[in-house]
C-alpha cells in the first residue's frame, strides 16, 4: 500500500538547510513511502512514545507523542548499522513524522539520534 506524504512547513525549511547527501535520504524514504508503503523498509520505523523507563519525563513526552502521533524513521545517514535483521537497521539521524493512518505521513523534523529528542510543537505547525 503507498503512503502519501506531506511536509510541515518548519520541515520544508530545514530540508533547504540539508546537505545533498541528508537530502538523498530523505527523498530515498519518500520515494519508498510512495511506492511500497511502510512493508519494504530497511531502517527502524517506530512510534516515538517509546521513552526510557530512566528518563526524567517519560509521561510527559510519551502524552505528547501519542498525541501527536509521532513517529520516527532511521534513514542511513550517514550509514546504516546492518547489525540486526532488514527492517530494523539503525543510523545516526531521523525522520520525525506524524503517523497520521497507513496511507499517509506528514514529515515534521531530521535530527540527530541519538540522543532521542521529539520534535518541538512549532515544528509540527
Amino acid at each position: 500500500m503507498t503512503v502519501s506524504v506531506t511536509y510541515s512547513q518548519s520541515f520544508i525549511n530545514l530540508m533547504l538547510t540539508l546537505k545533498k547527501e541528508e537530502v538523498k535520504v530523505v527523498g530515498d524514504f519518500v520515494a519508498l513511502l510512495k511506492s511500497s508503503g511502510f512493508s519494504s523498509l530497511p531502517g527502524r520505523n517506530k512510534s516515538s512514545a517509546g521513552v526510557s523507563l530512566n528518563h526524567t519525563r517519560r509521561l510527559e513526552l510519551i502524552q505528547y507523542a501519542i498525541a501527536n502521533r509521532l513517529w520516527h524513521y532511521h534513514v542511513g545517514h550517514q550509514s546504516y548499522n546492518q547489525s540486526k535483521p532488514f527492517g530494523d537497521w539503525t543510523s545516526s539521524h531521523v525522520v520525525h513524522y506524524q503517523n497520521e493512518n497507513t496511507t499517509s505521513a506528514r514529515f515534521v523534523h531530521y535530527s540527530a539520534h541519538p540522543p532521542m529528542k521529539l520534535p518541538d510543537k512549532q515544528t509540527l505547525i
